[in-house]
């Protein structure tokens, strides 16, 4: 608008001479009333050109404006959708992987395949994880489910999710941790990912025959995760580039083999979000490399209660069906209902412990039923577990506001899971 007003103030002050050098000196007192006349045209079109001029540029600002939440929300949506239906589709395959091992087959052959069906699916799971949760940080929508948590609860689980993968390697794993608890502010779920995604990294990059160490300890009043690998090591020059999106440390043929580069870019995000912060060194190539993650300490245990009769609330028949499956095969008396109103029928009778619930149910969403579970007085001090293909972990609140004790995305980690039943 700037330039626009600049011209019509050139053109006024051009227009104002051609009339002064018109009319002349001599004769200015006799036509004054009428070049004030023109001046006053000159200036009221001016400020029309400009009322449009800005009121055009409001009306294209506000169609943007209107463009951008239109395509914000759509995108939002299509990630919803997204998240829901790839999770459908790969928790069945993990839990029925996990039933698989459970049953303890005696053939080694299908106990091979089924802990290389189980590696692959979990990966794949990993990397949902990780595209989702970047794309939900980069708009905001990235939040924690903060508790009392003994740090080395998350160690462990991240350290059973891939032992199994280092052990197809050969790869040695070594874990250190303290005897007693490290207590922080944090969300479980998201540590483990961190620590995951750190050790991910490191089997990628370590030989047949190397080693992994994960060592947790406290110094200085912070909880300090260290993971350390004999691998391929990384240039000091392009250090501080590991922590970006997609970032490649090996530009060779081999690189593509290596994944999307995501991986510690989001256990950057997460870090940061814990209020703690992430470092990596590495003499060099050949020399492999150290990934540091210091988090601030709290104090107090939690005391533990187990429940132990379970409803199970699912419209996948398979997912519902493998779920009650594991959770017998630990010892827990399960119940199954295919959707809301049949929960609901079941439940004067049965008086569950603790409810694990399906968001995306047909009838009445999964917010809605544990709205109702917390009204009657059978389920009103049961435990109540979200167990969501949409993945939606920004949505704290909404699951907090519906009566929901924990919430995990299609596939649930088993062992989270059954940790979860176990708190008070």
């Amino acid at each position: 608008m700037v330039p626009l007003l600049r011209e019509l103030q050139i053109l006024r002050r051009v227009l104002t001479g051609m009339v002064q050098e018109i009319v002349g000196t001599d004769i200015a007192q006799e036509i004054q009333r009428g070049r004030d006349r023109i001046i006053e045209t000159i200036d009221r079109s001016m400020n029309v050109s400009v009322s449009q001029y800005t009121l055009a540029a409001e009306e294209e600002r506000n169609s943007a404006q209107g463009e951008a939440r239109e395509l914000h929300e759509q995108r939002d949506r299509f990630l919803a959708t997204l998240s829901h239906e790839l999770r459908n589709q790969v928790s069945p395959i993990l839990l029925g992987a996990q039933l698989l091992k459970d049953l303890k087959p005696a053939d080694r052959r299908i106990e091979q395949t089924v802990e290389r069906i189980e590696r692959q699916a979990r990966h794949q799971a990993i990397l949902i994880d990780d595209l989702l949760d970047i794309s939900r940080f980069r708009y905001g929508k990235l939040q924690l489910n903060r508790e009392k948590l003994d740090l080395r609860v998350p160690v462990r689980h991240a350290v059973e999710t891939l032992q199994n993968d280092f052990q197809a390697k050969r790869v040695k794993l070594e874990v250190e941790l303290p005897e007693g608890p490290l207590f922080a502010s944090a969300d479980e779920t998201r540590i483990a990912q961190v620590l995951i995604n750190l050790l991910s990294n490191a089997w990628k990059f370590t030989p047949v025959g190397g080693t992994t160490s994960v060592r947790l300890a406290e110094q200085a009043g912070s909880a300090v995760l260290t993971v350390r690998d004999t691998g391929v090591g990384v240039d000091p020059e392009i250090l501080p580039n590991v922590f970006t999106m997609f970032f490649q440390t090996h530009e060779s043929p081999k690189a593509a083999k290596t994944g999307l580069g995501v991986g510690l870019a989001v256990a950057k995000v997460l870090v940061e979000l814990h209020g703690g912060t992430i470092g990596a060194i590495s003499e060099g190539e050949g020399k492999g490399a150290e990934f540091t993650v210091r988090l601030p300490l709290t104090a107090n245990m939690p005391e533990a209660s187990e429940a132990r009769r379970v409803l199970v609330v699912d419209d996948n028949p398979d997912h519902r069906e493998l779920l009650a499956e594991l959770l017998r095969g630990r010892g827990y008396e399960v119940i199954e209902a295919s959707d809301a109103a049949e929960a609901l029928r079941l439940i004067p009778g049965e008086k569950p412990q603790a409810c694990v619930i399906d968001i995306g149910l047909p009838d009445m969403d999964g917010y809605e039923l544990a709205r109702k579970l917390r009204e009657i007085p059978e389920t009103r001090d049961s435990r109540l577990i979200a167990v969501t293909g949409y993945g939606t972990r920004a949505d704290k609140e909404a699951f907090a506001e519906a009566g929901f004790d924990h919430y995990f995305p299609k596939p649930p980690n088993i062992e989270e899971l059954y940790r979860a039943l176990s708190e008070r």
